[in-house]
């Protein structure tokens, strides 16, 4: 017991010195999942939705661990704006989480709700992403006993666990805030209630309980069924002389009512996210431009010449140190498949140990391609598979090399020796490498004033923070001629195309205001040009093409009026055909780090072909 608690508080202890020393959003779609456990409890963030203003308010003072993304650039909103603008951040402003259901969520929030009152827990943030160090540390808790019940001994058990815990994968997985984080319980509760089952000392439903369960934490947990299922399929094979139909009529009762749960899951909550969408799911724009009329089977043979284990891709944040982390990630993965095709060799032809390896192999080999597939026949997409998808595999996996941990010392001396290794890497990275990335700070309202922007072609709007016991604002657009204002927001129009202009505010009242709270700002107008939009179509999709407008840096569009814009940095963009024979109608509009143009906003009806 001794040893299991240290490699859990090692593995919990590197979660949490994550957290601390990792302010910024992770790019792995944190602010997706952030938004959705604050509007926790629900029955799930439906398809269309925006970010909600209080994830918004919080990331903006994070920013996202990717180059470009900080508080107040071109990409992500000012820390401290009372109005910060969704879509100036990941996704153009779409929540995409809906594809999970609620059940992570909800027991995070809830979790959550108990850390956030422990001393020093000063973020709700911070708490969410600490329970994620609970269910690293609830998974490997399980992944421990599951070895245990197949006799591997204290220190093969530690060595196994060690280094599962402390690799780069799962301790993302864990120290950020995201549904994976539940891939080693809920492949761990499917692995105990299976060996539990074979052994006769649970009732076969066991095993499909477990299955749903883990199938609710995430959907992509269902890979774990599908170990289930190769798994149980190849004992049947194996048995095949043996005449034991009662068994075997069994192991069909198991696999099919795994398979059943995991895909009556899936299409349970497609259908359920169906009926209460607020937006088209293909017209969202993080799935435009993965979108392609038809199956891409180069893509689909990349993926079956690519064995996709889940230590392979890991993502490693760019304040740690990556030439030694990926390295490292890079053996575990190759390791990994090494110990596989010896736990073949040394096993017997009918063992069940044998089946499990085959089960684990085949199910990491399928992943890709079941994943590609699924996205295509749902949305029409096309890409990769990361391998955290196949994270619930790896208690599997964990088990299945258990013969080779059992009789080998050097194999557990080389996963202990990469597990240490790995775990001291990571210590030194959160305690010593590089520069801390630090969190944005709204102004201070007694010495500061926080002046935000935004424009048109033809005006500039001003707003800043409100000053307490302050009824008069005094502003300035050159420095020197000082006007009284009332209230916190500030428009000119009548202005000139892309002209920057300045704003100083200082606080105070009609009696005295030098001295007060200020602040300033410089506004740029959104560029005059319209865009020349030309429209042409296909009997499936509409494709729109504009020419450049003059100083525009982006532009953005949306397919009617009651579509929120998004934005895109080309001068194009296709969507499926309209669900309406009508035809469909595209704005555009062109604009700069300041604004929009609105009053060049373009207009252009696309008719289908028949």
């Amino acid at each position: 017991m001794a040893v299991l608690v240290a490699v859990v508080v090692v593995a919990v202890g590197i979660v949490a010195l994550q957290v601390r020393d990792h302010p910024q959003l992770s790019p792995v779609d944190e602010l997706q999942h952030l938004d959705y456990v604050l509007k926790s409890p629900s029955a799930g963030v439906r398809i269309g939705e925006q970010f909600g203003l209080e994830a918004i308010k919080v990331a903006s003072c994070r920013g996202m661990a990717w180059p470009g993304w900080q508080p107040g650039s071109e990409m992500w909103p000012a820390c401290g704006d009372p109005q910060p603008d969704p879509t100036r951040s990941h996704s153009n402003g779409y929540n995409t989480s809906y594809l999970h259901t609620p059940t992570y969520y909800s027991a995070t929030w809830l979790a959550g709700e108990v850390v956030l009152r422990l001393p020093g827990v000063d973020s709700p943030l911070v708490a969410y992403r600490l329970v994620g160090a609970a269910w690293l540390a609830a998974g490997l808790m399980l992944v421990w006993y599951a070895l245990g019940l197949v006799n591997v001994g204290v220190w093969g058990r530690a060595a196994v666990v060690g280094l599962l815990g402390v690799s780069p994968v799962v301790v993302h997985a864990s120290a950020f805030l995201n549904p994976d984080a539940t891939a080693i319980v809920g492949g761990g509760l499917v692995l105990v209630a299976l060996l539990k089952w074979e052994s006769g000392r649970w009732p076969w439903w066991w095993v499909t309980v477990a299955t749903a369960v883990a199938v609710w934490l995430k959907l992509t947990n269902a890979h774990a069924a599908g170990v289930v299922i190769v798994y149980l399929a190849f004992r049947i094979w194996q048995e095949r002389d043996r005449q034991n139909w009662a068994r075997a009529r069994q192991r069909v009762l198991v696999a099919s009512s795994s398979a059943l749960v995991a895909l009556g899951s899936v299409l349970a909550w497609r259908l359920w996210q169906g009926s209460r969408q607020l937006d088209d799911e293909k017209d969202l724009p993080i799935f435009t431009n993965m979108r392609f009329d038809s199956f891409q089977w180069t893509s689909l043979d990349d993926q079956l010449r690519s064995v996709v284990t889940p230590f392979r891709d890991q993502w490693v944040p760019f304040a740690m140190p990556r030439s030694a982390l990926l390295p490292l990630g890079g053996i575990a993965d190759i390791g990994l498949l090494v110990l596989l095709g010896a736990a073949l060799a040394v096993t017997a032809a009918k063992s069940a140990h044998r089946a499990l390896v085959v089960g684990v192999f085949a199910s990491m080999v399928a992943m890709g391609v079941v994943t590609m597939v699924s996205f295509h026949l749902a949305l029409g997409l096309d890409s990769l598979t990361p391998g955290r998808y196949g994270l619930s595999v790896l208690p599997f996996a964990a088990v299945a090399v258990a013969p080779v941990v059992r009789r080998q010392v050097l194999a557990r001396a080389l996963i202990g020796a990469l597990a240490c290794a790995t775990a001291a890497v990571m210590v030194y990275g959160v305690l010593f490498y590089g520069p801390k990335p630090t969190m944005a700070s709204s102004p201070d309202s007694e010495t500061t004033m926080g002046v935000w922007c935004s424009t048109t072609s033809t005006s500039y709007s001003w707003r800043w923070n409100e000053v307490e016991d302050d009824t008069v604002y005094h502003v300035s657009l050159d420095g020197w001629s000082w006007e009284e204002h009332e209230g916190t927001t500030l428009v000119l129009t009548g202005q000139p195309a892309n002209t920057e202009a300045v704003l100083y505010v200082q606080a105070g009242s009609a009696e005295e205001w030098d001295g007060g709270p200020s602040g300033s700002k410089a506004c740029r107008t959104a560029p005059e040009g319209r865009p020349n939009v030309i429209c042409t179509t296909t009997s499936t999709s509409y494709t729109w093409t504009w020419d450049p407008v003059d100083d525009a840096t982006w532009y953005r569009v949306r397919w009617d009026r009651a579509h929120p814009w998004f934005e895109i940095n080309r001068l194009t963009v296709t969507i499926d055909k309209s669900r309406s024979d009508a035809g469909d109608v595209l704005y555009v509009q062109a604009g700069n780090p300041g604004g929009w143009n609105t009053e060049g906003t373009v207009e252009t009806v696309c008719r289908p072909q028949p």
